[in-house]
């Protein structure tokens, strides 16, 4: 039986502590080069977004996407690759809710879909939507760190809303998230929201977040999102802690892959372009012929030849596997994408069960109140043996 926030008491904060600090360390890793962050953003987005649906009971792997972008024959259920494919487009580029709260909210309703995805669910009231969020993101303190901050939000949230949008939640969640990673507020940059031709596998990341709560629920075997609630939390951080020590290393093999492809270039003609397009492939992941000449300003025939010696390297991978209209990826999207099919069997559905508002407030606070007892207590530790 898992284990409850209250139940766990201090080692509810210090299971949060050492998620922060893994996350902190991957994104420093991204913050040192901006590149390493998009490649590694680009592949968690594919993998959450197959897990957030797949939460919902939908049957749906990673291989089932590719096909739905591709063209030829599509396996799986249709909806859960729509779905998938619109989230992925909402987690690269999914906003500032702290900033900018209707526009988020409406990004990521529009995107994701806004509903449960039940053949008989109506779209939610959009005031009502940003009521709730609203007041959800009254919840939050200053002092709070990035996934605590994305927590209490998609906790209240969730509450408000009477858990109608599980998949906008755990969206919020990491929008949330991302948000209090930023350095400067509000969404946007230095980077242009660019039309996908790929449907979200191709294009750069405009997001910050680092924890992936659909995941971390799913890595071995199945856990219910229920953020609310203290058991839900508990689940919630043993599996955040699983899967961020895990990406550690995923995100060393993207500098990895970046350092061997900057390499590449160097040393070649003075009119090689090489290095060119493997850059190009490190801002936008998943590319056609098409697209790279586009992009770096070559012929077709040269982005195939480019093409060709960067697969000879081992830096791309072709993933559609046929003669025609093919699509070539890094390798660790390649390894997503273009894997042997498996069978992913749907989670069993499960009744929801609605708790009684004030007992459902109540639990939800408990669990909070517990965590940031805690994280007072480790604060003040940690203060007494910085001035000891």
């Amino acid at each position: 039986m898992g284990r409850t926030v209250a139940e766990a008491d201090g080692n509810g904060a210090l299971d949060l502590l050492r998620i922060e600090v893994l996350a902190a360390r991957i994104e420093a890793h991204g913050r040192a080069d901006p590149d390493a962050g998009n490649l590694w953003r680009s592949e968690m987005a594919v993998a959450e977004a197959v897990a957030s649906v797949a939460l919902e009971g939908r049957r749906l792997s990673e291989t089932d996407l590719l096909p739905r972008v591709a063209g030829g024959t599509v396996a799986g259920d249709p909806v859960a690759g729509e779905q998938a494919l619109a989230l992925i487009r909402a987690l690269k580029a999914p906003g500032d809710p702290i900033a900018q709260p209707a526009e988020t909210l409406e990004r990521l309703e529009r995107r994701v879909g806004g509903r449960n995805w039940n053949d008989d669910q109506t779209e939610p009231d959009a005031d009502a939507s940003l009521s709730a969020l609203r007041d959800a993101l009254a919840t939050l303190r200053p002092g709070d760190p990035p996934i605590l901050a994305g927590l209490r939000v998609s906790a209240a949230y969730a509450f408000a809303t009477e858990r109608a949008q599980p998949v906008v939640e755990r969206a919020l969640f990491m929008a949330v998230e991302g948000a209090r990673r930023r350095e400067a507020p509000g969404p946007g940059g230095a980077v242009t929201h660019e039309e996908d031709p790929l449907r979200g596998l191709s294009g750069r990341v405009d997001a910050d977040w680092v924890a992936t709560p659909a995941l971390a629920l799913s890595t071995h075997g199945y856990k219910p999102w229920s953020p609310a609630s203290p058991a839900g939390l508990a689940d919630l951080l043993e599996g955040l802690g699983q899967v961020l020590g895990m990406e550690i290393g995923r995100v060393g093999r993207a500098r990895d892959w970046l350092r061997r492809a900057r390499a590449c270039g160097e040393g070649r003609h003075g009119r090689s372009r090489l290095g060119d397009a493997a850059q190009a492939f490190a801002s936008a992941p998943c590319l056609t012929a098409g697209l790279l000449a586009d992009r770096i300003g070559v012929t077709p025939r040269g982005a195939i030849n480019l093409i060709d010696a960067l697969v000879a390297e081992g830096l791309l991978r072709e993933i559609t596997r046929r003669r025609t209209a093919r699509i070539w990826s890094v390798p660790g999207l390649a390894e997503r994408l273009a894997a042997r099919p498996r069978k992913v069997a749907a989670r069993p559905p499960t009744e929801t069960v609605v708790p009684d508002p004030q007992a459902g407030r109540a639990a939800m606070a408990r669990a909070f109140a517990d965590l940031d007892a805690a994280l007072g207590r480790a604060d003040l530790l940690l203060g007494r043996r910085r001035g000891g």
